[in-house]
């Protein structure tokens, strides 16, 4: 009976996961994680700027380069499909293992209504990157910590700078997995609640461990680097993962740090010194960076879970309920109807490359008419047009934000401005990729214009521009044919 329950829940969650996987998603970062996949698979490592002319020498300190090696050979095998399936496996992997820390002392009941708003909250960044198993290693850490609050001891932890070490591979991320168990490590030393103070200074040491494997990676401690580096970009870029979160669509996260926040006051004596720390630190970087949001439910889901079991108690309330209310809640609050992420599903396709934002037929286009060599790209095409065209094309810009000096991201943004800092920063090139439908001080939409350029190509996605003067300027038709079907 038992077996026949685990083989149902891990269903229920592969299904859920696979609703927020197999849609259409708009993901620029994936086509450079292709790329740079690519390069690792032909033993070539990226450590500097490959893609680019302007900065190919340009220093990378840290890349994810196993899941950028894993996403490449899913999608040359498989296509998008393997790619939307290893996704739905991460995010339905990342929800078992919460269910399991939160079972550790809560109840079925208080797990299920968890992992409810856990698919609520993950939902806006189910998305095919490297943050996937990041969501997964992180609710590794929260398992191993509820094992040692449970057992009085250390010993739960001691695989924990493993997973660290593999995490450090996939994402930068895994610093987050050595924060939370330096806080419950520090937390349990200062004030001793679950474990002993000798067994939390062995905690500290296995926490002390965790950040040094944080090295073990072709790029060593490159890895904090870039961590560092990227704190920065939003004084120099308005990215919109790095905005705070907003609403409606982060209202399962806002739900969520509300409700849990309530929950852990009522029940402030019960709660451990590491345990508040730890949300505070996770719910304060997801009101700062809405693409952290999820990790202030990863840490914090066995905490809710025991909480919700004590008001049970309290007030009597049946534990069915309890779930049932959490599913009701969810679905009202789901920020895309469940009806219409059913009746949306899509399986590989144009699920991961929609022609209203890539054009495979555009990038057709060029390579068939030998175009090649230094190319304007618009920010969000320029790891497309990478995995489309390197090594023939180097691109001008791509939104792998710490593999340009940030001086180069403000001079295109100031040149936008002005016509002639325009012609003077692109005079090294003679044809250009736009994104149609992304016009902004990155993407080139309408800076270049006649007498010295005309377009070649123009459907829904992607506008291509040659100099007239340049190599390319005998592909400009008088009138050029628009290719939207």
């Amino acid at each position: 009976m038992r077996r026949q329950l685990y083989v149902l829940w891990a269903i229920i969650l592969i299904a859920a996961a696979g609703l927020i996987s197999f849609r259409s998603t708009y993901e620029p970062d994936l086509w450079w994680h292709l790329a740079q996949g690519r390069e690792t698979a032909a033993g070539r490592l990226v450590r500097t700027n490959v893609f680019s002319f302007a900065y190919r020498d340009y220093p990378q300190a840290y890349t994810s380069w196993l899941f950028d090696l894993s996403a490449y050979a899913l999608w040359t095998r498989t296509g998008a499909a393997g790619l939307q399936a290893l996704q739905a496996l991460l995010l339905a992997a990342t929800l078992g293992v919460v269910a399991a820390a939160c079972r550790v002392r809560a109840s079925t009941a208080s797990a299920i209504a968890v992992c409810l708003f856990g698919w609520l909250i993950l939902e806006p960044r189910a998305l095919p990157r490297p943050h996937l198993v990041s969501f997964l290693g992180l609710a590794c850490c929260s398992y191993s910590i509820e094992r040692a609050r449970a057992l009085r001891s250390w010993t739960p932890l001691r695989w924990t700078p493993v997973v660290i070490a593999i995490w450090s591979n996939f994402h930068v991320e895994c610093v987050f997995g050595v924060a939370t168990l330096g806080l419950f490590a520090i937390g349990e030393w200062l004030r001793p609640r679950d474990v002993s103070r000798p067994e939390a200074v062995t905690a500290l040491w296995i926490s002390a461990a965790a950040l040094l494997a944080t090295a073990v990676n072709p790029y060593g401690f490159g890895l904090l680097r870039y961590l560092v580096e990227n704190t920065f970009v939003p004084q120099v870029l308005n990215i919109a993962e790095l905005q705070p979160p907003y609403l409606p669509n982060y209202r399962g996260f806002f739900a969520w740090t509300i409700l849990g926040g309530l929950l852990l006051a009522v029940r402030w004596r019960q709660g451990t010194l590491g345990e508040a720390a730890t949300m505070a630190l996770f719910a304060a970087l997801g009101f700062r960076y809405l693409r952290l949001t999820p990790l202030v439910f990863l840490v914090s889901a066995p905490v809710v879970a025991r909480c919700i079991d004590d008001l049970q108690r309290a007030f009597g309330v049946d534990r069915r309920a309890v779930a049932a209310t959490a599913l009701v809640a969810v679905l009202v609050m789901s920020r895309v109807p469940v009806t219409g992420l059913v009746r949306n599903v899509q399986v590989g396709g144009d699920a991961l490359e929609p022609p209203a934002l890539f054009s495979a037929r555009a990038m057709r286009f060029a390579l068939d008419r030998g175009l090649a060599g230094p190319a304007f790209t618009s920010m969000n095409l320029g790891g497309y047009v990478a995995w489309k065209a390197y090594p023939s094309t180097l691109v001008f810009l791509d939104s792998r934000l710490q593999a340009y000096p940030p001086e180069y991201f403000r001079a295109v943004m100031n040149a936008w401005r002005d016509p002639a800092a325009w012609a003077e920063l692109t005079k090294g090139v003679d044809w250009g990729v736009l994104s149609v439908p992304r016009d902004n001080e990155l993407s080139g939409v309408g800076r270049f214009s006649a007498p010295a350029w005309g377009t070649t190509y123009r459907d829904a996605a992607i506008e291509i521009v040659v100099r007239r003067t340049g190599p390319y300027g005998a592909l400009i038709e008088p009138r050029t044919t628009d290719h939207r079907p």
